[in-house]
C-alpha cells in the first residue's frame, strides 16, 4: 500500500507505536483479528520533508549476525 500510495502521488507514514487491543476495539474488529500497523495516507504541506534521520542507514555488519 505504502508503493502504491507514492505511485499515485499520495504520502503515507507507517504507524507502529499504537495499543492494539484499542484499535482492535475502536474498529469493531473480530477477536480472531489482530491489528499490526497503522497506515495514513494523505497529502504532505509544501515544504514538510521527513526527518533528517529517516535517511540514515547503519552498516550491515551492526544489524545482522551470521552464524
Amino acid at each position: 500500500m505504502l508503493l502504491a500510495a507514492a505511485n499515485e502521488g499520495v504520502d503515507s507514514c507507517w504507524i507502529n507505536f499504537f495499543d492494539p487491543e484499542l484499535a482492535k476495539a475502536e474498529f469493531n474488529l473480530p477477536q480472531n483479528e489482530e491489528v499490526l500497523m497503522i497506515l495514513d495516507l494523505g497529502y504532505a504541506a509544501k515544504g514538510v520533508m521527513p526527518l533528517p534521520n529517516h535517511y540514515s542507514r547503519k552498516k550491515l555488519d551492526q544489524t545482522v549476525t551470521y552464524l
